[in-house]
């Protein structure tokens, strides 16, 4: 299985007119989801694409992303998956960061990339997915699949997946670089954990631009199992999908978890073909978990990782949910991330890169088969996050004597807000664009909804005036919805070290005390 294309390729060979995807009233076998993806590849090589053209899809979740997962594979061509809630500022960064030679859009984002459109010098090809072409010269999607099948004959595991953009300490975007192996294999370790099969229907809500669910999506593919999907996690409509299709699994994050929970209606779902969900970005507090188990009635699973882990390290088991659960003793358990995952190697160490004890707390590193190439266009960044073969995390945590790993802190000062990954220079930059702003510092604070919650800490300058409104309205121009802070608290002077630098472990102490594991 060279590239990702190997697993549609052989459950095609094996069960050709099994339903493999699920969209609505839509449904594709095996057979034609592989004629689908050729085609795919096609139409983009008779656009005059190379292998290695990168190509930035920014749709809902839709059958589609499944010609692109595969029909990528089959052309050679690199993934390059934009977050929907971007601003358009951010979004042109990515394509032009990537060069990407193709946009690809749903019919709910013509107008952020037509207004982004002349800044985008290296697209060539704005392909559009809807019933009308958004502006001149874009391309119908539906042509571009009556092209002739299309499959590279020199598709290689250590060709590039695709560039996943992920937040950086510098207010950029990293481009992590994943490779078909980095995907395969992570796929393989799930599947393998998990001994998942073809049995499996899985319902996707989460968004299928990132990783995490696609991690869910190629494991279940390489089992041989089958996808429902639904456009955006919405909660009538994915309890809906569960009744009416019978979804086995499927991966939430907490916040969606609660929010399905406490829908009114819920307990007038059937729910009962669940067997498992796997949930990650934060860990779930055992009585929101013993909650989820009755409302649910299944297995849980915990993934931790991150983009350039492909995305997992580490998993906490359905059988360390049931322990944790039924023994008192056994609680703690719940607030650990699990432990390495089959395939990976994972370390907690001190600054000289010596193991831990039990009980203190280093940075996380792992090596494996899905560790990233390194960041595009990044050399500095990547000999910074790759040392002799080990990734450094830049994320805080312990280990105990059965190697369990328990997160619990950030050093990139990352927030996760609604499993949503905010990164707080960003933010900052954003803020001190206001004329009236002297300093911002931003952190994450406790949220019963959100996990974190973004907050800002400003200081103004002499004599100007801002209001949180104000403020938080200036940021909605240039930042992400869910990055702009949802509290903007207004202070003399921010607390800062000898060498001047912002002290925001101090500002963090105010809403983290009596809190064990500092991240949400």
């Amino acid at each position: 299985m060279q590239n990702l294309l190997g697993q549609l390729k052989h459950w095609k060979k094996l069960t050709p007119s099994k339903p493999f995807i699920y969209d609505g009233d839509l449904v594709f076998t095996f057979a034609q989801a592989y004629d689908r993806a050729l085609r795919f590849a096609g139409g983009l090589k008779a656009l005059g694409l190379e292998k290695g053209t990168r190509v930035a899809p920014i749709m809902f979740n839709g059958f589609r992303w499944y010609d692109l997962y595969y029909g990528l594979s089959a052309g050679g061509f690199v993934n390059v998956p934009l977050n929907f809630r971007l601003a358009g500022p951010e979004i042109a960064y990515q394509i032009n960061d990537s060069q990407a030679q193709v946009v690809i859009m749903d019919t709910e984002f013509y107008d952020v990339i037509a207004q982004i459109k002349e800044q985008l010098p290296s697209v060539l090809h704005f392909v559009y997915t809807g019933p009308e072409s958004p502006f001149t010269g874009a391309i119908s999607y539906d042509r571009l699949l009556e092209a002739e099948p299309y499959e590279s004959a020199c598709g290689d595991e250590n060709d590039l997946f695709g560039i996943y953009y992920t937040g950086g300490t510098t207010g950029l975007a990293k481009g992590a670089m994943l490779t078909h192996k980095n995907i395969v294999s992570n796929a393989f370790h799930l599947t393998s954990t998990m001994g998942l099969s073809g049995d499996q229907l899985a319902l996707h809500s989460a968004p299928m631009f990132h990783l995490a669910d696609g991690a869910i999506n190629f494991a279940i593919t390489m089992g041989g199992g089958g996808h429902v999907l639904v456009k955006a996690f919405e909660p009538t409509a994915v309890l809906q999908a569960v009744a009416r299709y019978k979804t086995t699994c499927t991966l939430w994050v907490p916040t969606m978890i609660n929010m399905l929970m406490n829908h009114p209606d819920v307990t007038d779902f059937d729910l009962s073909s669940l067997q498992l969900v796997f949930y990650g970005a934060s860990p779930i507090s055992p009585d929101l978990l013993r909650k989820a188990s009755t409302v649910f009635g299944c297995d849980f699973a915990q993934v931790y990782g991150m983009t350039e882990a492909g995305p997992i390290l580490t998993i906490l088991l359905p059988e360390d949910h049931r322990r944790g659960l039924a023994d008192q003793d056994k609680n703690y358990l719940l607030k650990a991330a699990g432990r390495q995952i089959i395939g990976v190697d994972v370390r907690v160490v001190d600054i000289n890169g010596k193991d831990i004890r039990p009980g203190e707390v280093g940075e996380i590193i792992a090596r494996g088969d899905n560790i990233l190439q390194g960041y595009w266009n990044k050399p500095k960044e990547t000999a910074a996050a790759l040392v002799d073969g080990w990734y450094w995390s830049k994320d805080l945590g312990s280990i105990d004597e059965d190697h369990y790993i328990y997160v619990v802190d950030r050093a990139k000062d990352m927030i996760i807000s609604g499993g949503e990954n905010v990164y707080s220079v960003e933010v900052e930059n954003a803020l001190m664009g206001h004329t009236a702003v002297l300093e911002a510092a931003v952190i994450g604070v406790p949220h019963k909804e959100w996990g974190e919650a973004v907050t800002a800490v400003v200081v103004l300058k002499p004599k100007a005036s801002a209001t949180e409104a104000e403020l938080r309205e200036f940021c909605k121009q240039r930042i992400a919805g869910y990055k702009v802070p949802k509290t903007v608290k207004f202070i003399e002077a921010l607390p800062k070290s000898g060498a001047g630098k912002i002290m925001k472990k101090n500002l963090r102490e105010i809403y983290w005390q009596g809190i064990e594991r500092r991240v949400s």
